[in-house]
């Protein structure tokens, strides 16, 4: 058995560094399962993510995670549910929640400052979550090419702002108040139309928002200066260890994958493939895994290519990616982007991939609404089996005997 290059964070016994609002946190031989959300509310300070539902569905839980790629030396930035979010898959990541924009020791930020305004926070446990995915929604905005916004205001329309908390529940204020402080940052927004709030009395004193506590872009730091140092000083050397530790393993080519695949290491019993668990939200594990092989690393499976054929999309691209891709393209992809806009949250589209529903729809009884437009539109997949490659349309892939742990589903 050969050996394979490995994260040094992936392992059982090995530590995971990131970033939690700003401060440096390592995590050294913790369980291999454990949830980002779990690491948050036993190893660190942070309260404000909450365990709701456990299967990324309420949206209390939802935190920012920004990574950086220090070959373009850009650092991109998404709401997740925490929940399901595997602390292993987090190396060299920085998380934000809500303590990370504003707490009374620094200030509150504008997001909280207008939820209370507007009286959108009754029973409190919702709003951290709520604060984290209309910031995540704010912070994307203002990454647009968009012309800048009056002051005061972001990039967001009022349909964007609203959509920004589409997957957030709260059994208390009947929303109203919440879109009233999501559509406050809109640019097109039309603050006569909101509702009452403690900036102005309504009805009588004229709507301004220079009575809106301040909101301008970049006030925050996603992502501090000394983690992007630690990445760029082990750019140079990633460690080489055999395939017979437990833990996480992050290959970075099919040709690893497959080295794990053939090592005595491997067993499909006890070892879970993952690019971003989501997953367990729908399928509860029902035993606890020691073992993880982690496959968002690949290029080839995060390639996109665009032809006079159509579209190439890598099972690794998330949902929220793929909407994008589609969204600029025929009408035919432009209705597959609004379709694709309405399965989950945003928050579970960052993290899930295209790959992983479809196969979900092959190997389970999992009624994809994804795996349906695709076929409406003649979608066709490639595979990678352990002796050859094989391009099947979506409808003789899904009707094939379910794939084992060792068919790579690559586009």
């Amino acid at each position: 058995m050969g050996s394979l290059r490995k994260d040094a964070a992936a392992a059982a016994g090995e530590r995971v560094v990131l970033a939690v609002n700003g401060a440096r946190h390592e995590a050294a031989g913790v369980d291999p399962s454990m949830t980002l959300l779990e690491f948050l509310r036993t190893r660190t300070p942070v309260r404000g993510p909450k365990l709701g539902c456990g299967e990324g569905g309420c949206g209390a839980c939802v935190v920012l995670i920004s990574k950086y790629d220090p070959a373009t030396d850009v650092v991109t930035e998404f709401s997740v549910s925490s929940c399901l979010t595997l602390l292993g898959s987090l190396n060299h990541c920085s998380v934000t929640t809500s303590e990370g924009i504003g707490n009374t020791r620094n200030g509150y930020h504008p997001v909280q400052q207008r939820l209370a305004g507007f009286h959108a926070s009754q029973c409190g446990y919702c709003t951290p979550g709520m604060c984290m995915s209309i910031f995540s929604a704010l912070v994307k905005a203002d990454k647009t090419s968009d012309p800048a916004p009056t002051p005061g205001f972001s990039k967001l329309t009022c349909s964007e702002a609203e959509h920004a908390i589409s997957g957030n529940l709260c059994r208390c204020t009947g929303y109203r108040p919440i879109l009233d402080t999501c559509k406050s940052f809109a640019a097109d927004v039309d603050l006569e139309d909101l509702g009452l709030n403690s900036f102005w009395k309504k009805g009588t004193d004229p709507a301004d928002v220079d009575k809106l506590p301040e909101y301008s872009s970049g006030a925050v730091c996603t992502f501090p200066e000394f983690l992007k140092s630690e990445i760029k000083g082990q750019m140079k050397d990633a460690p080489v260890v055999n395939a017979g530790e437990d833990g996480w393993y992050h290959p970075k080519s099919i040709g690893e994958l497959h080295t794990l695949f053939d090592s005595d290491w491997f067993d499909e019993n006890s070892v879970k493939i993952v690019a971003s668990n989501t997953g367990a939200g729908v399928y509860k594990d029902q035993d606890l895994y020691k073992k993880y092989i982690d496959i968002k690393g690949i290029p080839e499976l995060s390639v996109i290519n665009r032809s006079n054929k159509g579209v190439e999309i890598g099972a690794a691209v998330s949902i929220s990616k793929a909407i994008e891709i589609f969204s600029d393209g025929t009408p035919v992809f432009r209705k597959i982007a609004s379709h694709l806009s309405k399965v989950a949250s945003p928050f579970i589209r960052n993290m899930g991939t295209i790959g992983g529903n479809v196969i979900m729809a092959q190997r389970l009884p999992f009624a994809s609404d994804i795996v349906t437009v695709l076929l409406a539109a003649g979608s066709t997949v490639t595979i990678q089996t352990a002796s050859k490659m094989l391009c099947l349309t979506l409808e003789e892939f899904l009707e094939q005997p379910p794939c084992d742990a060792k068919t790579i589903l690559l586009t």
